[in-house]
């Protein structure tokens, strides 16, 4: 895939569709988790809608190393397959066509093609879906999450909340590259609100824009320092940080970054995490198609 086309463009998008999953995700680790009511499922999707479109898990653990399978149908006829453990996943994403309960889906990747029958039902106040001819886990039943979100979904971090005590806290920070072999990929460095003792939460993920890993981190910052403890591995990285401007785009500069073999590495401002995205995602692409 090369990313002077128009489903690169897009593909990336739901890239940053997904990432407010993560958000989601991440905001139920630190403050607990609550059964949504039979009003609040019935708010969130009425009972007459069978729609395919939003996010359908296999399990609800939230704990790390916990398994984690879904399958979000964004509705536009894109979606993604998530696997792996809460903590460390890999993402595949996919196009799909949806005539009543027959769903042809392509993923992006491979080429790998499927024809699948979609069948929902209601258990116990819960929608649950089963993919006939399921490509990934045959036989699995998927539990209706949510509906499905962009990144305006979410609430705005305010610039005072976020930049309290560490100034690159509630943004996403990415590279993107163009291959001279063709296509792009990126690293993004998606970092949560930070309390005021410079501690949060975030993620990282590396990829290109079909198929991606994430990570789930938490970072504190000491002076001119970060420490980045990667969850499931159990693993801390330690890096001296500077932040600058490239232009008008501010640049977060991690001296050993511990997620490129500890080579220096600078990443672009992508906007607030989940807010008002001050980024233009289509047009930092039409530069990377540009560069020499």
């Amino acid at each position: 895939m090369h990313c002077r086309s128009t489903p690169c463009s897009v593909a990336a998008l739901a890239l940053l569709g997904l990432l407010a999953v993560d958000h989601q995700l991440g905001a139920g680790r630190s403050e607990g988790r609550r059964a949504a009511s039979e009003a609040e499922l019935a708010a969130l999707v009425p009972e007459a809608a069978v729609e395919l479109a939003g996010l359908w898990s296999r399990y609800e653990g939230m704990s790390e190393g916990e398994p984690v399978r879904f399958w979000y149908f964004h509705g536009d006829g894109h979606g993604l397959y998530r696997y792996g453990r809460v903590g460390y996943t890999n993402t595949h994403s996919f196009d799909y066509t949806l005539r009543g309960d027959r769903v042809s889906l392509r993923f992006r990747k491979t080429g790998e093609a499927h024809e699948l029958v979609a069948r929902i039902e209601a258990r116990e106040g819960k929608r649950v879906l089963r993919l006939e001819g399921d490509p990934r886990d045959p036989g699995a039943t998927y539990t209706w999450a949510r509906p499905p979100i962009s990144a305006g979904d979410e609430p705005g971090l305010t610039a005072e909340a976020a930049d309290a005590a560490v100034p690159f806290a509630g943004h996403m920070w990415v590279d993107f590259r163009s291959f001279a072999t063709g296509g792009a990929g990126f690293a993004l460095y998606q970092f949560g609100p930070a309390a005021i003792d410079g501690r949060g939460v975030g993620w990282f993920h590396e990829g290109d824009f079909d198929e991606w890993r994430t990570e789930a981190l938490s970072y504190r910052v000491d002076g001119e320092r970060v420490e980045l403890f990667f969850d499931l591995n159990a693993e801390l990285g330690i890096t001296p940080f500077q932040l600058g401007r490239e232009g008008e785009t501010r640049v977060l500069e991690l001296d050993e970054d511990p997620r490129d073999f500890w080579l220096r590495h600078r990443y672009r401002d992508a906007g607030r995490a989940f807010g008002t995205p001050a980024f233009d995602l289509q047009a930092e692409l039409a530069r990377i198609e540009g560069a020499p």
